[in-house]
C-alpha cells in the first residue's frame, strides 16, 4: 500500500527515529534503516530532478558513464579493460562534475555487468549499497542505459571458466603481454578477475583468462 505524505512530514519520522536511535531504541533504529533504504532510490531520482532541471537522463549518463570508464580503463590496462575497477571520484573528475552529482546520477542507471564495488576507506552510499569505485564485465547487457556495442570482443569469445581464491600463487600468461611470465599472489578477487601483488612490487588488476595457477 503506497502513502503519500509531505516532505515536511517526513522529515519529522526521521527526525524523531534519529533521536530514538541516539538513545539506542533498537525499534527506532531498525525502522530508521528500514525507511532509508526502501526510499534511498526514489528519494535520489526525485533529487536530481528537482536540483538539476538540466540533469542527463539515465540513458544519456549510462552512456557517458561507460564511455569516461573505458577511457579511463584504457589507460591503465591496455584494450583487454574488462573488470578494471576506476574510483567515483576519478569519473566524476573526467566528466566534469561533482562527486555528489555523480553518486546521484548512478542510482538512476541500470546497466547489465555493471559492478559497484566497496573500497577499504570512505565508501558512497548507492541505492542503499556501499561503493567506491564501479567496472563493468564483458560487453553490457543493456537495461534502461544505452551503452554502444563495442568492436573489441577478445574476451568475450573465449570466456574463462577459471576460478581463484586469495592467496593462490599464479603467473600471469601471455594472454596480457605486458606482465605476461610475471608471478604473484592473488589479494583480490572481482567477479571474473583479481588483484595480484606481483613478485616484482607491482599491483595489477588482471582478468581470470590472463592467469595461470602456479
Amino acid at each position: 500500500m503506497a502513502v503519500n505524505v509531505s516532505e515536511s512530514l517526513f522529515e519529522q519520522v526521521l527526525e524523531y527515529l534519529r533521536v530514538r536511535s541516539k538513545a539506542s531504541d533498537h525499534i527506532a533504529q531498525n525502522l530508521l534503516k528500514a525507511l532509508e533504504t526502501v526510499t534511498a532510490e526514489s528519494v535520489s531520482v526525485s533529487a536530481v530532478a528537482k536540483s538539476d532541471p538540466d540533469a542527463p537522463s539515465p540513458p544519456q549518463f549510462g552512456q557517458m558513464l561507460f564511455d569516461t570508464w573505458k577511457e579511463l580503463a584504457d589507460l591503465q590496462v591496455g584494450e583487454n579493460c574488462w573488470s578494471y575497477p576506476v574510483m567515483f571520484e576519478d569519473l566524476a573528475e573526467t566528466m566534469e562534475i561533482s562527486i555528489d552529482d555523480f553518486v546521484r546520477y548512478l542510482a538512476t542507471v541500470q546497466i547489465g555487468s555493471l559492478q559497484l564495488i566497496q573500497g577499504r576507506g570512505y565508501n558512497y552510499q548507492v541505492n542503499g549499497q556501499q561503493a567506491a569505485s564501479l567496472t563493468f564485465h564483458s560487453a553490457p547487457t543493456l537495461k534502461k542505459a544505452a551503452i554502444p556495442n563495442l568492436t573489441d570482443k577478445k574476451q568475450d569469445s573465449k570466456p574463462s571458466s577459471r576460478v581463484f581464491k586469495v592467496g593462490d600463487r599464479v603467473c600471469v600468461n601471455s594472454n596480457r603481454q605486458q606482465y605476461a611470465n610475471h608471478k604473484g599472489v592473488v589479494e583480490q578477487v572481482i567477479s571474473v578477475s583479481c588483484r595480484v601483488k606481483l613478485d616484482n612490487g607491482w599491483t595489477a588488476f588482471l582478468p581470470n583468462h590472463c592467469l595461470d595457477l602456479i
